[in-house]
């Protein structure tokens, strides 16, 4: 069923266009001849051409099948054969309701196949809204990370859906998962900086300064001879080293001692140069070698170390080595005290402080910034390698940054994936099973499907409805008719226009029971009937408007394969003979019914929804009035209506001006149909007192004659009689209208 039309931007209606929506199984549409009834009909029968209209179903679409002009020039030829109509014999009643029954499980699968299409469509939608959260997820890191690894990113820099396809990529990556740190310095390094190769560092050497430290001279008592005589004192009292300095001196004291002041004993100078002998000499020279040692390996100790400051390489930890060389140095200011003090007194040993611990902890560092030089350097080796290398741990870094939020996206996916695929399952089983039931149907359908009853119904409705002089009779060529005359000839050209108006809806009436095509018989339809009147006079205009309301009453019912009914008029009678329902409450609308009024105004079609049915008594009590007031003297009485029955009926309800109706009238009667509207004019809009104001006595009648002669010559002529109750109007029953 139809739940909404949308037309625009064809024939009448604008860019803007009309939207009919909340239509129900019976709408009524009523609107003057070029409001755009016409353009709605054809639209509706082939929406697909009209690139900018829309219907918008309740379900699956349906077959629509709209009589209107074009129907009746597509389908009805006096002179050709008409395409027959296939409809259900009677002649199994019980293969027909094997046919109703499963045709009543086809319309169950549809439903369900719909259902799970709705369903369907949900979990494609959820899929689509876990997939761009996913998307969001992926493009958030993208934004936190994209300065930084710019180049590692490059090709999907511009592009999320590309991006999260990557980072769904790298959660299968087998490289090392690097730390942050550690990525920025190599992209930094590989991506924006200029690669040159570095030369390592060498351990700091600490062989000489160690051999030099732990010399046992530094530990060995360097004194005299003891076998000269002085030298048991000498010992005893440990004076070696005051002795030596008083004998530096003795050379230049002129044989006096230069402690005592006294003179020396004969020998005594001898006793002493031969107590410093040239051992002791050799051992002080010894002494003297290995301070130059120390003195000369700490200081290219040093400078190594300086060196190694001064380099501006990344890799050198600086405060570290800083550390140990300031330990180093403040061991070698101990170390120079104590050598000082051994060279003063060279007959006290002294222990020097080691420096190798530190140095070892200098080296460890060397070996570290080495070790890190050797990975710069197997870069620019390998630069191609290791950059893809890079990439792959930077998008592996990625992907356990975005771990929690691909895990809830995988997690969800596999359920809806799950669950759409079972829905598709679920879906192709139904329809294979609709389809067997289909190919069931088409299979006893042919066994009793016929286009005869089609003949003989039209028949007897012709007949009966006094329309004897033709009739419907089968051709040479199978499943079609031809219309004969009573002596078996054609038709031919003979018909009248009321004739082939009502053979051809009576066709279009039969159609809706069965179809052209016999596989089609029991299809679902939509209807859509557009002026089925024109042409024809008020008694078969009754008979049209009963097959409609028996059409109503089958649709209301489920008697029929219609489910949804369109009807659109410009007549007034019309509309109120197919709208006329007795359960209808105050004129308010049925739950399952819409009334709508269709304008041209400006040009331009719109079209107004209605609660009730807007034809209503107040047209027909108007006219109810003028039928009494033209026996009446009142003159002011006739001219307001006049007035307000051409403004209603053509002005509002047909878009016809009195321009329009004075240009239907010959010269001498146009004057009469000025005067008349003028007239109808001036007695409603000034007051009137007919105590004071003589009027002619034949002025109603007058007017009421050119008044009539406006319905003749606009074609309205049946309205005009059937509203006052006149000649045929007087055996149309009237519309019960609430």
């Amino acid at each position: 069923m139809i739940k909404e039309i949308s037309i625009k931007k064809i024939a009448t209606y604008n860019n803007t266009g009309v939207v009919f929506s909340g239509l129900k199984k019976i709408n009524f549409f009523y609107g003057s001849n070029g409001s755009g009834k016409t353009t709605l009909s054809n639209a509706m029968k082939n929406i697909e051409n009209f690139t900018d209209c829309n219907i918008d179903w309740a379900s699956q679409p349906l077959k629509t099948l709209v009589y209107n002009q074009i129907f009746v020039e597509e389908n009805f030829h006096q002179d050709s054969n008409i395409k027959g109509i296939f409809t259900l014999g009677k002649e199994s009643t019980e293969i027909k309701n094997e046919i109703t029954e499963k045709k009543r499980l086809v319309d169950k699968f549809d439903e369900e196949i719909r259902r799970m299409r709705t369903n369907l469509f949900n979990k494609e939608e959820e899929y689509n809204a876990n997939e761009n959260e996913f998307i969001d997820d992926c493009w958030e890191l993208k934004r936190k990370y994209d300065n930084e690894f710019l180049q590692a990113f490059s090709g999907v820099r511009n592009n999320k859906i590309n991006f999260m396809n990557k980072c769904k990529q790298s959660h299968s990556l087998e490289v090392q998962l690097c730390d942050l740190e550690d990525l920025r310095a190599r992209s930094n390094k590989l991506f924006n900086g200029s690669l040159v190769k570095i030369q390592t560092f060498q351990s700091i050497k600490n062989d000489e300064l160690n051999a030099a430290c732990s010399n046992e001279i530094f530990q060995k008592q360097i004194v005299g001879k003891q076998e000269v005589d002085i030298a048991a004192l000498i010992s005893r009292l440990a004076l070696s080293d005051w002795v030596k300095k008083g004998y530096d001196h003795v050379h230049n004291s002129e044989g006096m001692c230069p402690f005592c002041q006294q003179s020396l004993p004969d020998g005594f100078i001898h006793q002493l140069e031969e107590y410093f002998n040239e051992t002791y000499e050799n051992e002080m020279k010894e002494l003297a070698n290995y301070v130059d040692q120390y003195m000369e390996s700490y200081s290219n100790l040093e400078s190594s170390i300086q060196d190694l400051l001064l380099n501006e390489l990344p890799y050198i930890d600086k405060e570290k080595i800083s550390q140990q060389f300031e330990l180093i140095r403040s061991k070698n200011e101990i170390n120079l005290e104590l050598i000082e003090q051994k060279q003063k007194e060279p007959s006290k040993g002294i222990v020097l402080v080691p420096v190798h611990e530190y140095i070892k902890n200098i080296n460890l560092e060397i070996e570290r910034i080495n070790q890190e030089i050797q990975a710069h350097n197997r870069l620019v080796d390998n630069r191609a390698q290791e950059e893809q290398l890079l990439k792959d741990q930077i998008w592996r870094f990625i992907a356990n940054e975005n771990l929690h939020n691909h895990e809830k996206y995988v997690r969800k996916e596999f359920s809806i994936k799950n669950a759409i695929t079972g829905i598709k399952d679920g879906i192709t089983s139904k329809t294979s099973e609709k389809n067997r039931l289909i190919s069931d149907i088409e299979g006893l359908e042919a066994q009793i499907t016929s286009v005869n009853p089609s003949i003989n119904e039209m028949n007897r409705l012709l007949k009966a409805y006094n329309f004897t002089n033709f009739k419907f009779a089968h051709t040479q060529t199978q499943g079609n008719y031809r219309l004969i005359r009573s002596t078996g000839e054609d038709v031919n050209q003979t018909l009248s226009e009321g004739e082939k108006t009502f053979v051809t809806f009576l066709y279009f009436m039969h159609l809706l029971n069965g179809s052209n095509n016999r596989d089609l018989i029991t299809e679902n339809k939509v209807v859509v009937i557009d002026d089925p009147i024109s042409s024809l006079d008020s008694n078969v205009l009754f008979i049209v408007s009963n097959l409609i309301l028996k059409l109503i009453d089958d649709i209301r019912n489920n008697r029929n394969n219609v489910v949804q009914l369109f009807v659109l008029t410009h007549n007034v009678y019309f509309h109120k003979e197919v709208t006329f329902d007795k359960r209808r409450s105050k004129g308010g609308k049925l739950h399952d019914e819409t009334f709508w009024i269709i304008r041209k105004v400006n040009n331009v079609t719109d079209a107004q929804p209605y609660d009730t049915n807007p034809i209503k008594t107040s047209y027909e009590l108007m006219w109810q009035e003028l039928r009494s007031a033209a026996q009446s003297s009142s003159t002011t009485t006739v001219q307001n209506l006049i007035r307000r029955i051409i403004e209603n009926y053509f002005k509002v309800f047909g878009n016809i001006s009195e321009a329009d109706i004075l240009n239907k009238f010959e010269e001498e009667e146009k004057v009469l149909c000025k005067s008349l509207l003028s007239w109808a004019n001036d007695g409603s809009h000034f007051a009137s007192d007919d105590i004071y104001i003589e009027h002619p006595l034949d002025t109603n009648a007058r007017y009421l004659n050119i008044f009539e002669k406006i319905f003749k010559v606009t074609n309205h002529h049946a309205h005009y009689k059937m509203m006052m109750g006149i000649e045929e109007a007087n055996e149309i029953p009237q519309a019960q209208v609430s």
